[in-house]
């Protein structure tokens, strides 16, 4: 929600905001899915398929959980937030971005870096304007609009009304 809002406040409100969520993202198939491939660039790739690099030129990409990305990975967006360009699995042309990045964790980077678990660099590259969000349990003054906010989302989707939550509920 935080990194949601930062987008639709930012120079680019009208640009896409592209999620990933780096906990669920399979090692060997991350750059695929970050930077695209090409048609025939490896078993399964039928086509030409376009990275969330790609889909967020111009707005957003959110980096969720970034604190779990191995090494290896950490590596390559280092490079992409360095140079900012990319070259899709099986491209011969690198291609740019003009996507600005947000990144969540739940983990202390620094501390990680110092344990030798996050990448110094990306850290330092990430680490551009620090926004330290409590737990929801430290802001519970925020739960009553949150519960609202979902209940008005989820009528909605199920063509429901309701218009309130008691406050047993909401306890």
């Amino acid at each position: 929600l935080a990194a949601r809002a930062i987008h639709q406040v930012g120079l680019t409100p009208k640009g896409p905001f592209i999620a990933i969520n780096c906990a669920a993202m399979v090692d060997n198939l991350l750059e695929s899915e970050m930077f695209g491939h090409e048609k025939g660039s490896f078993t399964g790739a039928v086509s030409r398929q376009a990275g969330k690099f790609e889909l967020a030129n111009n707005g957003t990409i959110f980096l969720d959980e970034v604190g779990e990305l191995r090494l290896a990975n950490q590596a390559t967006l280092s490079r992409i937030i360095q140079e900012n360009d990319y070259t899709p699995v099986g491209g011969k042309v690198s291609m740019t971005t003009n996507a600005r990045i947000l990144a969540a964790t739940n983990r202390d980077l620094q501390h990680e870096f110092e344990l030798g678990n996050f990448r110094e660099e990306l850290y330092y590259r990430l680490n551009v304007i620090n926004i330290e969000l409590p737990p929801l349990r430290q802001r519970t003054g925020e739960l009553e609009g949150l519960v609202l906010s979902i209940l008005s989302q989820l009528n909605h989707q199920l063509q429901r009304n309701i218009k309130f939550i008691t406050k047993e509920v909401l306890n």
